[in-house]
């Protein structure tokens, strides 16, 4: 019995190790992300004040809080005596859990409404684009200030006020995609033969529109972060007390000046995981797209 790989998994694979052997780029962002992935896994087992890092106070609050890194502290606590390296560590697989299920959710909706949008013709058309249109105005902490006053803080309001907006690039990417394809004759002729539409869009523009949109997924995943860390470090999000990169910071910006690591190491865990995943996706983008590696000069 045969078993059948899909093919866009094949093309995964294949594109992965290709930009392995060639980029040095994808390489350091690849153990970035990794490193970063791994602490996530395995932080609610390797953590050394779980309670702490979840947000509870200890009872000896007066006489740990605002304690400097060392070892028994290797980040210092903050102004409330909790333990910086067991929150910061949690906050790593909050800020994964974020980025996977905004760019998830969000590449999902767009890519069927985006080949939707380019295959059917008229009315369809036009109402999409449209609305990709009204969505892509919309800045994300605009619609996740009353997602917080109507349902009060918490991880469904980050989620849901960023594929609100993430959701309508991904659809004008893959309707630019989907455009050019279903001008090919794979398409047209099908067409043309009486095949049922939802099998074309299917079979024949699904598949070819998906693997350059899943890298530009795949490049957004630091945009995805910096945004969902900016607002929750406004305190439009997340409670004050969650372990989030953007809330630890943001509950140190009162003490910046006596107590700096408070802000400045989950700052720079975003600057990091961020920069490893700048490196993927640059590194995917010329790889995939022979005019930019011709327009530009590489630096690794």
């Amino acid at each position: 019995m045969r078993i059948r790989v899909p093919t866009l998994m094949i093309s995964v694979v294949s594109t992965v190790r290709r930009v392995w052997k060639r980029r040095m780029r994808f390489r350091i962002g690849l153990i970035i992300v990794s490193a970063i992935t791994l602490l996530a896994v395995l932080s609610p087992f390797i953590v050394p004040y779980p309670s702490e890092g979840w947000g509870l106070i200890p009872l000896n609050e007066t006489n740990v809080s605002g304690q400097p890194p060392s070892l028994a502290h290797l980040f210092g606590t903050d102004d409330k005596g909790r333990d910086l390296f067991s929150r910061v560590l949690l906050g790593s697989s909050t800020a994964l859990l974020q980025i996977v299920l905004v760019v998830g959710v969000s590449l999902v909706i767009g890519l069927t409404l985006g080949v939707l949008a380019a295959y059917y013709k008229g009315l369809v058309e036009y109402s999409l684009n449209y609305l990709i249109e009204v969505f892509l105005a919309l800045p994300a902490i605009l619609i996740a200030i009353p997602l917080k006053m109507a349902f009060g803080p918490g991880l469904h309001v980050i989620i849901a006020s960023m594929v609100l907006t993430w959701w309508a690039w991904y659809g004008r990417v893959a309707s630019v995609y989907a455009r050019s394809v279903c001008e090919m004759d794979y398409v047209t002729i099908p067409k043309l033969s009486g095949l049922p539409g939802y099998k074309i869009v299917v079979r024949h523009v699904l598949r070819n529109v998906s693997p350059p949109v899943i890298v530009q997924a795949v490049t957004d995943f630091g945009s995805v972060l910096l945004e969902a860390s900016a607002i929750n470090f406004l305190g439009f999000g997340l409670p004050p007390d969650y372990p989030d990169w953007g809330v630890i910071a943001q509950n140190g910006l009162y003490y910046i000046t006596k107590m700096p690591w408070i802000s400045l190491i989950p700052g720079f865990f975003i600057m990091v995981t961020a920069l490893g995943f700048s490196m993927i996706g640059d590194a995917l983008r010329d790889e995939l797209d022979p005019k930019l590696r011709r327009r530009w000069r590489l630096w690794f």
